[in-house]
């Protein structure tokens, strides 16, 4: 499996984000927005442009007409999501238990998924190694190790290593790109069931 930079130009975080997702948004997407928030992404990316919308936010959304106020987590484990065909996790902390979590639910044949991963800036601050790199680079969780971040695309690799041989699918590509300080990396994803 190869990754592909993509290369973004603009100088704004928030378009690196907006342009991924119009760039890659298949037509008639059916969109679940884990991470709704203020409704940047949607105003900018998806507002007209889907099938349909459904936003969920813990904290707050955007519009109590198309979104739900609640745990993201909890709204997957009790909800059917196979309707839906793009995952949309802006979540800047770590996405992969929510990630793992969908995989694990979905009955359709294929996903696209809009990842914003904070873990580079979580490696940044503290060097401590997270419960899912734990997991799959089978390195002592917690562990201390200076630099881990410089590993980033590696650590990536295996996590989608692992996503294929656990879930069943292929991954049939993965742009990603980070922001300007370096901190955090957008994704775009698409795996297809096999």
């Amino acid at each position: 499996m190869k990754f592909k930079k993509w290369d973004q130009r603009d100088s704004s975080d928030k378009w690196y984000k907006i342009n991924l997702r119009r760039k890659y948004l298949p037509k008639n997407a059916r969109v679940l927005d884990l991470f709704c928030g203020n409704g940047e992404i949607y105003k900018n990316v998806y507002k007209g442009n889907v099938k349909e919308y459904l936003g969920i936010d813990k904290e707050k959304v955007h519009s109590d007409k198309i979104c739900i106020k609640t745990n993201n987590l909890f709204y997957v484990a009790k909800n059917d999501i196979s309707y839906f065909d793009v995952f949309d996790l802006d979540d800047y902390g770590s996405p992969w238990k929510l990630l793992y979590l969908i995989l694990k639910k979905y009955q359709g044949p294929e996903a696209i998924f809009f990842i914003t991963d904070g873990l580079k800036l979580h490696q940044n601050v503290d060097g401590n190694v997270t419960k899912w790199v734990s997991a799959t680079e089978q390195i002592p969780c917690k562990m201390n190790i200076p630099g881990l971040n410089r590993w980033y695309l590696d650590i990536f690799l295996t996590m989608l290593l692992d996503i294929q041989k656990r879930f069943y699918v292929k991954i049939e590509n993965s742009i990603y790109l980070f922001n300007s300080q370096k901190t955090v990396c957008y994704w775009y994803l698409k795996m297809i069931k096999v």
